[in-house]
């Protein structure tokens, strides 16, 4: 018995990679978190990008955020009941009608789990098709690893700027819109993407990133994570510390911490600089796709 996907639901994410428009927060929750990523942005303008990695062990209103019982629900019908955070990762793209996300697979870079997970995003603003929302290529999934190249491109939100590096059929793109509240799934194997924003207003989503307690990574190197649901009963991952205080002495600790890591399975295998998202001191753009 399912707690929020039906069956229908659950055959259609597994065949198409992709659902969208469930509801998860109510208008006033949407504005709680919005006006929670607001201050911080007014409060923390030099480290906003810190907001695209591992942004639950920065800000306790964030992991509030990841333990919305639905959320976990909607993620207990696809992984079971022993769920781990890997990732809250904040995806906000101007209103610059410039920066865009070429068309990528995440489980090509980043650290890739087995079995395959699939990403969830939590919309806090409309994300319209003129927004940029994010645009998958039904089945894709199914298709393997796609050959891909980084580029050092200004209006790419991208970490590494990276795009499949040859000719696929785009003709039966679907535009994930959604409304604020309203979330979308994805398997991480699904090529995606996103245009420009030419809205009267920012694209704010949160990726998120949960994965079952037996799952592991496929180069065998131990990855961080946070119990959020269940037991774990495997320790195949390195227990992250949930913060106390918003950008405490503590909480930039344990993210310095974690996001070494993360950037090694990141720009491990890139020609590319690590970017000040991540650690490093490449400049980079705010959101990501």
């Amino acid at each position: 018995m399912t707690k929020v996907l039906s069956r229908q639901e659950l055959s259609h994410l597994a065949r198409e990679g992709w659902l969208k428009g469930i509801p998860i927060l109510s208008p006033e929750q949407v504005k709680h978190y919005r006006s929670s990523l607001e201050n911080f942005e007014r409060k923390y303008p030099d480290h906003v990008k810190k907001l695209k990695s591992k942004s639950h062990v920065l800000c306790p209103w964030v992991m509030d955020l990841a333990r919305t019982p639905k959320v976990l629900d909607v993620y207990e019908d696809i992984v079971g009941p022993n769920i781990m955070l890997r990732n809250m990762a904040w995806r906000v793209k101007k209103n610059d009608g410039e920066t865009f996300a070429g068309w990528h697979q995440d489980n090509v870079y980043g650290g890739n789990i087995a079995p395959r997970t699939i990403a969830g995003v939590v919309a806090l603003s409309d994300c319209s098709s003129k927004a940029g929302c994010l645009r998958v290529i039904p089945r894709s999934h199914k298709w393997g690893n796609m050959p891909h190249q980084d580029f050092d491109d200004p209006t790419s939100i991208l970490a590494r700027g990276q795009q499949i590096s040859v000719e696929f059929d785009k003709s039966n793109a679907v535009d994930l819109e959604l409304k604020a509240g309203e979330m979308a799934l994805f398997d991480r194997g699904c090529i995606h993407g996103s245009s420009a924003n030419t809205s009267d207003d920012r694209r704010i989503f949160v990726l998120m990133d949960y994965v079952p307690s037996f799952a592991v990574t496929e180069d065998g190197v131990k990855d961080s994570a946070m119990l959020i649901r269940g037991v774990d009963e495997h320790d195949h991952f390195y227990a992250e510390q949930a913060p106390e205080e918003e950008f405490s002495e503590a909480a930039l600790a344990e993210w310095n911490k974690v996001i070494q890591h993360r950037a090694r399975q990141i720009f491990g295998q890139s020609h590319l600089a690590v970017s000040e998202a991540y650690g490093g001191t490449r400049q980079a753009a705010y959101g990501l796709a």
